[in-house]
C-alpha cells in the first residue's frame, strides 16, 4: 500500500493513497445474490486510488468522507463514504456513516450500501462499553456487536461481548 497522511495543526486528517490488490479466485463466488452478480476463476491485479478527510476527532463534532475508484476484478468500482462524529463529553461518543459502492463486473452492475453506527461510552479509565450497528443492503441482514471492557490491572482485560445477525428477508 502506498499512502500519504497529512495531519494538520487543526487535527484535521487528510491522506491520499493507492491500494493494490492481487487475487487467485479457484472457483467462481457470487459478490451480489440478489443481482446474481458472480465472479469467475482467475488472477485478478487492481488498484483502489483513495482521498479521505477527517475533521478534529476530538471536536465536539466532526464529519468524515471518503472516496474511491479504481479496477475491481474484471470491472471497476467507485466507493464513496460520509459521515458525522458527535463527542459530547471525554466520556461519550457517537457516529454515524454511509458507505456506497457502485460496481460495475462483467457479470453484471449493482450499488451495494451499508450503513454504520458506532457508540462508545467509557465509565472511567478502566471500563468502558462499545456497540456497533450495521445493515447492508446486499446481503439485507443487521449486525450487531456489544462489548463490555474492564481492564482489572494492566494487559489483563475481562471482555462480555455479545453478537447478533438478523437476516430481513427471512421476515
Amino acid at each position: 500500500d502506498f499512502h500519504w497522511p497529512f495531519t494538520f495543526n487543526s487535527g484535521t486528517f487528510v491522506e491520499i493513497g493507492v491500494n493494490p490488490n492481487v487475487e487467485e479466485i479457484r472457483a467462481p463466488f457470487t459478490i451480489n445474490s440478489s443481482r446474481g452478480v458472480q465472479v469467475l476463476p482467475g488472477r485478478y491485479d487492481f488498484n483502489e486510488y483513495f482521498v479521505l478527510w477527517r475533521g478534529n476527532t476530538s471536536a465536539p463534532f466532526s464529519f468524515e468522507a471518503r472516496y474511491s475508484n479504481g479496477e475491481f476484478y474484471d470491472g471497476y468500482r467507485r466507493g464513496y463514504t460520509i459521515g458525522p462524529r458527535i463527542r459530547a463529553s471525554e466520556k461519550f461518543n457517537a457516529s454515524v456513516s454511509l458507505q456506497i459502492n457502485d460496481v460495475e463486473l462483467s457479470g453484471g452492475a449493482f450499488v451495494s450500501k451499508l450503513v454504520t453506527s458506532r457508540v462508545n461510552y467509557n465509565f472511567n479509565t478502566q471500563m468502558f462499553v462499545n456497540a456497533l450497528l450495521q445493515y447492508n443492503t446486499d446481503s439485507r441482514q443487521w449486525s450487531s456487536n456489544l462489548r463490555f471492557n474492564i481492564i482489572h490491572r494492566p494487559l489483563s482485560d475481562f471482555f462480555l461481548v455479545y453478537n447478533e445477525r438478523r437476516d430481513e428477508r427471512t421476515n
